[in-house]
């Protein structure tokens, strides 16, 4: 029963930390994706499936804390994206430690329709 309750719960946060959604852009346009994370412990979001020739580019990120008055607080991880040209791509990012070789903390992807 105990080792059945450790594996619902293993699930169970396995899901919650992966999320997709879906958006729409046109050709040449900007836009951003907020993701919060914690640098302060060594994690941060990472593009994972960036391929080669992309319909999207990623084009800055940038790291903004909630509050500058706490040590170790966390913030959001502002990555911005240009649609490149027309198509749809998946965007998957992951939340670990570039040092570590476990599974990521967390797991999010999101569908890109670019018109």
């Amino acid at each position: 029963m105990n080792k059945f309750l450790i594996i619902l719960v293993f699930l169970c946060i396995t899901l919650m930390s992966f999320q997709q959604r879906n958006m729409s852009v046109k050709s040449g346009e900007f836009f951003r994706i907020i993701l919060e994370s914690n640098r302060s412990t060594g994690y941060g979001w990472f593009w994972e499936n960036k391929p080669n020739k992309s319909i999207l580019d990623s084009i800055n990120v940038d790291y903004v804390l909630k509050s500058k008055m706490q040590t170790g607080s966390g913030g959001n991880e502002i990555w911005e994206f240009r649609a490149m040209r027309k198509g749809e791509q998946t965007i998957k990012m992951v939340y670990k430690r570039p040092w570590e070789k476990d599974a990521p903390l967390k797991t999010k992807e999101i569908m890109v329709k670019v018109d």
